[in-house]
């Protein structure tokens, strides 16, 4: 198997983004095989699975302590393959904690790295640029900004936009929800999922109980056991809940607001150009060191990408002890019945999405690739 390249990834989201990339690469580097870590989707694509990401997606420093032994026999499963298979180059996807580690590997074994979704080292582990300059070779940011920070620190790159711009677009639709309807998006991880959707579960029967037509939309995901989601709705069988899986996109559609479990969802929901409060709950020892040692570009202690992004609070942010059913239900409440801030918020939505590039990421993260495999005398 002398004609292969390697592809990592260890989150959900990774996954959908390694998948979309494979689809323009395949046609780019044909008659090549691509292997590696990722999930379903990066499969259905035809890439050789040695990894699944539901044993590898991992959230916080406690987890990570907690799961050493099993990402040391990953690690150990990884470095055995590139050995054996000598890959033409290596596509490394987010997932830092683990991927920076195995880009100083590969580059040990002369092998070139390309890192798509760059590490948030604007934000958390600046000592990390380090490891992308001496390690990467060629580093692919979604965001402007991103290229800015990295550039001027001596890392090749080239910003190519958001992919999520490819998939979801606000409904041009007239058609309006009979009720008012809110979207629970707990996130894609069992950590957030355990964390945040108990308290949006709470908070949506205090909101129904002060404005009682209104309606709910879970956004569900196939990584998360059955289980955890039907352990939290026990108590709350008259809730007017529609459940959906893996379909953020409808999810979106179908709400007029939505509680978001802080990550990629947030983007989408922007995109949507759907009003929204951001919450997140982490174990104890994350959240500490999170206080501690992040640094936003803007000097804004904020988690939200849109807030970020925008450089100051365009959504409200929930966090830790700040999240409670009491907290959570009142912002919503106060946002929801006021018609100039759901519409202020809309706007600046908007004005975020404008950011993000135009469509066709995925295609020009491929299309950077092939250049700089060309650069290399990599053979396509």
């Amino acid at each position: 198997m002398n004609k292969n390249i390697l592809i990592i990834t260890g989150e959900p989201s990774g996954d959908t983004r390694g998948s979309e990339l494979l689809a323009e690469l395949k046609p780019l580097f044909p008659d090549t095989h691509f292997w590696g870590f990722g999930g379903d989707t990066m499969a259905t694509e035809g890439c050789e699975l040695i990894e699944h990401v539901q044993n590898l997606s991992i959230v916080g420093v406690w987890e990570a302590i907690v799961k050493l032994p099993r990402i040391h026999a990953q690690y150990k499963n990884l470095t055995d393959n590139v050995t054996r298979r000598k890959p033409l180059l290596a596509i490394l996807i987010d997932y830092p904690g683990f991927n920076l580690r195995v880009a100083k590997f590969l580059h040990s074994q002369g092998i070139p790295v390309i890192y798509y979704i760059t590490p948030q080292v604007w934000a958390w582990g600046q000592w990390r640029v380090k490891s992308l300059k001496n390690y990467v070779d060629k580093a692919l940011p979604l965001f402007k900004f991103e290229e800015k920070f990295l550039s001027e620190r001596g890392v090749s790159c080239q910003a190519v936009g958001h992919p999520l711009l490819d998939k979801i677009s606000p409904s041009q639709s007239d058609e309006k929800n009979e009720n008012f309807t809110i979207a629970l998006m707990p996130g894609s991880r069992k950590t957030e999922v355990h964390g945040t959707f108990p308290v949006m579960l709470e908070a949506a029967e205090r909101i129904r109980k002060y404005q009682g037509d209104v309606n709910f939309v879970l956004a569900e995901s196939s990584n998360i056991d059955s289980d955890l989601y039907a352990e939290s709705l026990k108590g709350h069988k008259t809730l007017p809940l529609e459940r959906i899986k893996d379909d953020t996109f409808k999810v979106l559609e179908k709400c007029d607001f939505a509680i978001v479990a802080s990550g990629t969802a947030t983007l989408e929901t922007a995109i949507m150009e759907k009003p929204m409060v951001v919450v997140y709950r982490v174990a104890l020892l994350t959240a500490l060191l999170f206080k501690a040692f992040v640094r936003m570009p803007h000097g804004e202690p904020h988690i939200a990408l849109v807030n970020i992004i925008a450089g100051g609070e365009v959504v409200p942010e929930l966090l830790q002890l700040d999240l409670s059913p009491e907290s959570l239900s009142k912002q919503v409440l106060e946002i929801i019945g006021d018609d100039s801030m759901m519409n202020d918020m809309k706007q600046r939505l908007k004005e975020i999405k404008k950011t993000l590039g135009g469509p066709g990421a995925s295609k020009r993260a491929a299309e950077a690739i092939r250049e700089f495999a060309k650069e290399r005398g990599v053979s396509s």
